[in-house]
């Protein structure tokens, strides 16, 4: 039974312990879903807030490279210029060049242009043209491939990247007249001062991407020139402005007065990383609380066992003991003598005497209650003295009444008698000499009877009876004296 509750106790604690736990995992888990949520919404908001500016500055760069190529239209005789024309005056025409060159000197004097200039159907040009575009076309044709880059467009003006699969350059043509082509270039990595990213961003892979998907840029150099992850496309498709947001990728787009798109993309595991390692300690510990106090419920039920056992054993003692005197109660005497005349041991005899104080309501009437209990409590202890063996089994069965039950390790019923009279004298001499002033002036004294149970005798009411009878003979004799049957 004690097993089975302290099971129980376990079962209970280990449940307890489980039910905190599961629910510490689950309102994490679910705080911690509504965090991330709110981290990316927030941090969706702040890339979008982020691409907006990063758009405005590569349209404020690109649009001043449109106005500087419009600039070279503010004479006509820089529009009129022809060096194919073989009719036209030499030297006017070597005016004309010098006056052009000197305009795109002076308008691309504080720019990073590689390239600027104006390239004729002749191939010749003015202005600067770098050698990394002429090494292009060493062999010609500079002029054709741009015009048809430019009619493979809307024939005006056309921004170009990867040309001849250089993708170190961004090339911006303009049709100057039926002749000449301005040609404009930037190295990319011009546009780094323009793609400056928050520091609360950290981790975010920008792209500036073509209409083809092409990266013309990127804050990571390794992707410039190749295509948009497809993963990054299938997202984001034809949108122009606009975010997406999913369990895994924060993308944001905003396009480009030329069609270009900037294209910022932030895994949501940077977003959310601050937030799972907090996650990680609170499961952590709520894991380290719940093994505290299954330990201390463990602690705990242990003393609480400890407590009830010393409770329920003490509970049990008050209903098999005399209050008083600590000695078993009638009820449980006669229980535990019947359980052993039952099964009487071989070889041994069991013998039962009944004790009765004499005079003690006398004495107890003139030195009052208090002294008779102490009476009755002494001589209890001397009881227990005298028959200090486990072979003995001391009780108290009435108010001034006692009896003991013995098993004698010996077949011989002459020495069961020698023995059982060696514990009675003993006994006598220490009540005389502890009760000495209560016997002399109040006879106190105590009367015995003993029998020696029978093999055939089972019955625990027919074998008081006896000893109780030879204690009636005792008393009826003058007191203080001992009667038995040994027979």
């Amino acid at each position: 039974m004690e097993n089975e509750f302290r099971k129980i106790q376990l079962r209970t604690i280990l449940l307890f312990s489980a039910l905190i736990l599961g629910i510490t995992i689950y309102l994490t888990l679910f705080l911690a879903g509504q965090s991330n949520y709110i981290l990316r919404k927030n941090a969706s908001g702040l890339i979008a807030a982020s691409n907006r500016q990063l758009e405005l500055n590569i349209d404020g760069y690109l649009s001043r490279i449109q106005r500087t190529a419009s600039l070279l239209y503010s004479e006509k005789s820089y529009v009129s210029y022809d060096p194919t024309d073989e009719n036209a005056d030499e030297y006017t025409q070597i005016q004309t060049a010098d006056e052009i060159n000197e305009k795109i000197q002076d308008l691309g004097v504080t720019e990073n242009y590689s390239d600027f200039g104006i390239v004729y159907s002749n191939d010749d040009s003015v202005g600067w043209i770098s050698q990394i575009t002429q090494a292009m076309y060493f062999s010609g044709g500079m002029y054709d491939d741009f015009d048809r880059l430019l009619n493979e467009g809307n024939g005006e003006s056309r921004w170009v990247f990867g040309l001849n699969n250089n993708t170190d350059h961004i090339y911006y043509l303009k049709r100057f007249n039926d002749k000449g082509i301005i040609v404009i270039s930037i190295f990319s990595r011009e546009l780094q001062s323009d793609f400056e990213i928050p520091e609360q961003l950290d981790g975010m892979t920008v792209y500036l991407v073509d209409l083809q998907n092409t990266i013309l840029y990127s804050n990571k150099d390794y992707y410039i020139g190749s295509r948009l992850d497809s993963t990054t496309s299938d997202l984001i498709t034809d949108l122009k402005n606009g975010s997406v947001l999913t369990e895994d990728l924060l993308v944001t787009v905003d396009s480009c007065s030329n069609g270009w798109r900037i294209v910022c993309s932030l895994p949501s595991e940077i977003v959310v990383k601050g937030n799972r390692q907090n996650m990680w300690i609170t499961l952590l510990m709520a894991a380290v609380m719940s093994f505290l106090i299954l330990s201390f419920g463990i602690l705990l039920t242990k003393r609480m066992n400890v407590s009830a056992n010393q409770i329920v054993d003490s509970l049990q003692l008050e209903a098999s003991h005399d209050r008083m005197t600590g000695l078993l109660n009638k009820t449980e005497f006669q229980e535990s003598v019947s359980s052993r005349i039952a099964v009487p041991p071989s070889g041994s005899h069991m013998c039962l005497t009944v004790f009765d104080l004499d005079n003690f309501k006398q004495m107890n009437d003139q030195y009052g209650h208090l002294n008779g209990d102490n009476v009755l409590r002494s001589f209890s202890g001397l009881l227990t003295e005298t028959f200090a063996s486990e072979f003995f089994t001391i009780g108290r069965i009435g108010g001034d009444e006692f009896a003991v039950f013995g098993i004698l390790d010996t077949n011989d019923a002459a020495s069961v008698r020698v023995e059982m009279e060696q514990y009675m004298a003993e006994l006598r001499s220490r009540f005389m000499e502890m009760f000495k002033e209560y016997s002399s002036r109040n006879g106190l004294s105590f009367s015995s009877g003993t029998v020696m149970i029978r093999a055939d005798e089972k019955d625990y009411a027919e074998i008081f009876n006896r000893a109780d009878r030879l204690l009636y003979e005792s008393k009826k004799s003058g007191k203080g004296k001992d009667v038995n049957d040994y027979s």
